[in-house]
């Protein structure tokens, strides 16, 4: 008699710009190339309507909020019925769609359906603190879910202490591409240049970073990202008296920034919240010496409070400190060089695609050994 292949549904959003969607495409491109037969991996598209984005009402918004998750969960429970999983893997980012996680995870717990909802986000420990509404609803999920899956070990740590025994931790992985892209490539560091790589956004830190930059003198400062054309001249106007170069671009192909990650002297990432970045994985993979903020899994990502420090923390929202920093390693060529050396290392140790594959196998046939 032929053997059952265990069959998992990947719901998470599939079309959408985002850290999860990344995630979710590198899953499945690693899925693809090594052909596992000891499962069989298929994928649930979340994705919200377009139109919801260009909608300002909040009470439109609910209504047409309504209107799209009801219209996905009827999908979704034919994909179940119709499909014979024997886990349902959810994607989540928490917040007011946790509600909607609530009642799918009920729904497929009255049809004794295996779940995991991972959460993409690194808020847990101050939704704790907080004990808000969003905290109270997240608990529930937590709850009623087969197993969990965070992305930092505080995030762990919390919900362990919160009495729960069906967590697990797994980090987010380094897109195999990137790897790719690196290998082999031997590039200068160019002097004194200074990258930051994201969406161009204030809660990024970038008018912190351009304002701590302004009094350093012979640097180039390099902001590569999606950027609006008022954050672009505002950035340009606080540049004004700047005593080096400053580079603004707007999007450029993925190829292209991993090459300026290669050339920088000092990769900077100031952001005021984050969860698991993918741009810190691939600043890591370009061995940058790395100047971030101690928010989301970026403290575990860099072993900040470790011997092998991969570069430096200073506080969001600050000026002067990073200011220091950025001097300190611009100043300090041998140290900018052991930090780079320390993450590259780090993030093929621990962040490799191969690493994070195994563990996510091991959590899903633990759940399937339990059956």
């Amino acid at each position: 008699m032929k053997q059952r292949v265990n069959k998992i549904l990947l719901c998470s959003p599939l079309n959408v710009q985002g850290g999860i969607t990344q995630w979710t495409k590198h899953i499945k491109r690693y899925y693809e190339s090594i052909m596992d037969e000891s499962i069989e991996l298929d994928f649930f598209a979340m994705d919200r309507s377009k139109y919801i984005l260009n909608i300002n009402s909040i009470v439109r918004r609910v209504i047409w909020g309504i209107k799209d998750y009801t219209k996905l969960i009827n999908e979704l429970m034919y994909r179940v019925k119709t499909g014979d999983y024997s886990i349902v893997h959810i994607a989540s980012s928490a917040s007011i769609s946790l509600m909607k996680d609530l009642y799918i995870l009920w729904m497929l717990k009255r049809k004794e359906i295996k779940t995991i909802i991972h959460f993409h986000f690194g808020r847990i420990p101050q939704l704790y603190e907080m004990q808000n509404w969003e905290w109270k609803l997240l608990k529930k999920v937590v709850g009623i879910s087969t197993a969990v899956i965070v992305i930092d070990k505080y995030s762990y740590e919390v919900l362990i202490k919160e009495g729960f025994t069906n967590v697990y931790f797994l980090p987010n992985p380094l897109s195999p591409q990137v790897e790719d892209l690196v290998k082999g490539k031997f590039t200068m560091r160019e002097k004194r240049k200074i990258l930051f790589a994201g969406h161009v956004i204030k809660t990024k830190g970038i008018f912190e970073l351009v304002n701590a930059c302004v009094d350093i003198p012979d640097i180039e400062l390099k902001l590569v990202g999606k950027v609006l054309p008022e954050n672009k001249r505002k950035l340009e106007k606080c540049w004004e008296k700047g005593r080096g170069k400053l580079v603004i671009t707007d999007n450029i192909p993925f190829e292209n920034v991993i090459m300026e990650m290669l050339s920088c002297s000092v990769f900077v990432l100031p952001t005021y919240t984050e969860g698991f970045p993918n741009v810190i994985l691939e600043s890591m993979c370009c061995a940058c010496p790395i100047i971030t903020t101690p928010v989301g899994a970026i403290p575990e990502m860099l072993n900040f409070y470790g011997d092998l420090k991969c570069g430096i923390c200073i506080a969001p929202r600050t000026i002067e400190p990073l200011r220091e920093a950025i001097v300190k390693l611009l100043d300090n060529e041998e140290m900018a060089k052991e930090y780079g050396e320390n993450a590259k290392n780090r993030v093929l140790e621990c962040y490799s695609m191969d690493v994070v594959w195994s563990q996510l196998m091991l959590i899903w046939k633990k759940l399937l050994t339990n059956s």
